[in-house]
């Protein structure tokens, strides 16, 4: 996780400079031992690919429901999900940076949920990543 929370780091010290606005880096644990107990709590099927897409999905729905850092939350989950993928040999199709509505309006959906990620949400959210997941090729 460190990789990716100074990717992240890195990413809101660009925004700063480029808009003069405050940002806040660092990690709120508890929040942070919520999203590994959801994430660690899905996957089991024995089916490779459909465990890697719904690990996938509950790391970027996890991290946008807790709030595990500062700032960045969104951006750490959809890059946290696309370094999981790589290192599981698949890559993600999502620009971070990118203006993206579908994603946009999912990740609001799960973070308008106050305790735990919505079954349907998070249906929608495997589909999504399963159209932009595809074999890593060297």
């Amino acid at each position: 996780m460190n990789n990716t929370y100074e990717t992240n780091e890195q990413i809101l010290l660009r925004h700063k400079k480029r808009t003069n606005e405050q940002v806040y880096i660092g990690v709120i644990q508890k929040n942070m031992d919520e999203v590994l107990r959801m994430i660690n709590n899905v996957g089991n099927s024995g089916n490779k690919e459909q465990d890697l897409l719904e690990i996938a999905a509950h790391i970027l729905g996890a991290v946008t429901l807790k709030q595990p850092f500062m700032d960045g939350n969104r951006r750490t989950g959809i890059i946290a999900t696309g370094k999981f993928l790589r290192d599981n040999g698949y890559d993600l199709d999502i620009d971070p940076g990118e203006e993206n509505s579908e994603l946009r309006s999912l990740l609001r959906k799960i973070k308008d949920q106050l305790l735990t990620l919505n079954p349907e949400v998070m249906k929608q959210m495997s589909f999504y990543i399963s159209q932009r997941m595809r074999k890593h090729e060297p």
